[in-house]
């Protein structure tokens, strides 16, 4: 590690203040679709306390920061399909809400080569603000959120939105989308089928699989049984108005069919 790397201590105090919003947002609380959307990479904000993370902006429009186009496909799908949906508010640079805390690339150092100069030595105090700031209060969201929709029918359905590099290491990634999933085959297969009638490359558990890391999916949604995979569109199909409408209309229309399957809305051990 660089000694002359700058540090950016933060504040054992609180972590947002008045000018900052909420660690999560959430919209249509009261939509009447038994199918919850979350999306953990929804913005590239920062906390002001931490500034820019000693980082240029550029950075911040990069995938690193965050899930380009997957903020306003959630906010569409969550209008249309009239679903409560749960976004994160702030960057994964500062904490990345699908992985444990504790995790590698739970606050990254380096994230796609490039080096984070305020995550840097963080003392474990500080690392545990982070996670008691922004990671607890948007999990704690999600599952209030699995809880109200239970409390009130069948068993919810939960589709987390994420979109993925078209490149990463050099290495080109050819698919359109990925669907990840782990043994519970109800909503990622019809999904991943429909999606290859569109005409689209679909990957089955790629450019990730969610055989090796699918946290909020895992902890909300598959430790109770209930039907659930993520979604990951390849970002330069999403990086337009135009090509997020057209997500979002194809979305709407294919998960409209395949949520009529009533067997969606049981919990299942698989």
């Amino acid at each position: 590690m660089n000694a002359d790397i700058i540090q950016f201590p933060t504040p054992l105090g609180r972590l947002l203040d008045g000018g900052d919003p909420p660690p999560f947002e959430v919209i249509n609380a009261d939509g009447s679709s038994q199918m919850l959307l979350i999306c953990d990479h929804a913005s590239r904000r920062v906390p002001g306390q931490l500034g820019d993370l000693g980082l240029p902006a550029s950075e911040f429009n990069r995938h690193i920061a965050y899930d380009v186009g997957a903020e306003q496909i959630t906010r569409n799908l969550s209008k249309s399909m009239d679903c409560r949906a749960v976004l994160a508010n702030y960057s994964r640079l500062v904490i990345d809400l699908n992985r444990p805390p504790g995790h590698p690339e739970s606050v990254p150092q380096i994230s796609d080569g490039t080096l984070v100069p305020a995550n840097q030595q963080l003392t474990e105090d500080q690392l545990d603000q982070r996670v008691d700031t922004l990671f607890n209060p948007y999990h704690e969201a999600v599952s209030h959120s699995v809880a109200h929709l239970w409390n009130r029918g069948p068993a919810p359905v939960l589709f987390s939105v994420h979109s993925f590099t078209p490149h990463f290491k050099d290495q080109p990634r050819p698919w359109d989308v990925g669907i990840l999933w782990k043994h519970d085959p109800r909503l990622a297969v019809p999904l991943m089928e429909r999606l290859s009638g569109e005409g689209l490359e679909v990957g089955n558990n790629e450019p990730y699989s969610a055989l090796e890391m699918a946290y909020t999916i895992d902890v909300h949604a598959g430790a109770a049984g209930l039907a659930t995979c993520v979604i990951e569109i390849r970002q330069d199909q999403v990086a337009d108005q135009a090509g997020v409408a057209r997500w979002s209309e194809m979305l709407h229309r294919i998960l409209t069919e395949i949520l009529t399957d009533a067997n969606l809305y049981e919990a299942r051990e698989y």
